[in-house]
Parts: C-alpha cells; structure tokens; sequence
C-alpha cells in the first residue's frame, strides 16, 4: 500500500519542466501551415520571377492598341495624315529606342513627355516614353495608316481600309516590331497583332 507521502516524495524526485503540461504544434498544424506556404509560393513566386517580362508585354500592348487606335482615325477622319495635325486626329506611328508615341506634328519623332503625361492626365493615351532594359533595338520607323487623298474632304481607299505604310511606301510583307522580347505584327492588309 502507498503512502501519501511516498508519492509526494516521488514527485517531487523529477525536475519541475516535466511536471508542466507539454507545449508544441499539432500534426494538423503542421500540415495546414505547409498547405498555405505551398500555396502562396505556387501564386507569388512567378509573379516576382517574371516582372521584367510582364513589363515587355505590357509594353507590346500598348503599342498594339496605339496602332489599331492610329489605323481607326486613317479609317475616320480624312485629316489624319496630315502633317500638321494634332494628337488627337494623326495616325501615323513613331517608333525608337526611346520609346514610340503618335508621330510628333504628324510628321516623325516621338511626342515630348509632357504632351504624353498631359494626355495621360486626361485619360488619353498617345505614346510612352524610356523604355525600361532597351526594350526596342530596332532602327527608328514612322508607321503610318492610310494616304491622303486627291480630295481633302474625302478619304482615300488605303485610309478607308486602314492599310499600313512605312513612308509612302506601302508595307508588301509582314512587319515585326519586337519590344521587351514580345512581337507585334503589322501585316500589309492591316491587320495589326501582338503577344
């Protein structure tokens, strides 16, 4: 037969650590731990891996819907490869390596930043400017859609189709604008698609 005080001597044998209640993390812890981190590294990871090229894409969208939108106006407005036009009605395309915009007069060279950061502000877009990395190594191209016609007040045929030309001459085979490692393709019918 124990005596009380024998367990009270036994108990008091081992170290005060042992007596307390044992602390640690479930199985079912662990796992759900491990299920989440494997979830946020499956989403988050090739999202910071591919930054730069996101970047690329972006910028080949944007020169893809700069186009199109150039190519509408040659289809609308009978003003549009004027030089001289602004902005808003041009529809010819400069393209370098510092960036590409809404031809500069209507004639060549890119738009200031502060015309493009201007048009931003006010929910236009008409061109961006310092690519990041050399996006573009091409040489420096004004796209231009549609001819002027004999009439000022009409449109001619290659506008109202909207066709491409480089200068005045009218683009014969499918032009290839990389930007960023991402292609944008003009072919000599108009038709105007990217990444």
């Amino acid at each position: 037969m124990n005596h009380p005080s024998s367990l009270l001597n036994f108990q008091s044998s081992f170290p005060l650590h042992w007596q307390s209640k044992q602390s640690g993390f479930t199985l079912i812890e662990l796992v759900l731990v491990l299920v989440l981190v494997g979830i946020l590294s499956a989403v988050v990871a090739p999202r910071l891996m591919i930054n730069s090229q996101f970047e690329g894409r972006l910028q080949a969208d944007k020169l893809v819907g700069l186009l199109r939108q150039a190519q509408l106006r040659a289809m609308n407005d009978p003003q549009a490869v004027k030089i001289g036009s602004e902005p808003s009605r041009c529809s010819k395309v400069f393209i370098n390596t510092d960036g590409f915009s809404i031809a500069n007069n209507c004639e060549s060279g890119l738009l200031s930043k502060e015309v493009i950061n201007t048009n931003a502000s006010q929910g236009y877009f008409v061109g961006t400017r310092d690519f990041n990395n050399s996006a573009y190594t091409g040489p420096s191209l004004t796209v231009q859609f549609g001819q002027p016609a004999t009439d000022t007040k009409f449109l001619s045929e290659p506008s109202l189709l909207g066709q491409p030309f480089i200068g005045s001459e009218q683009l014969k085979k499918t032009l290839t604008i990389t930007i960023g490692g991402k292609a944008v393709h003009i072919e000599p019918e108009g038709y105007i698609h990217g990444p």
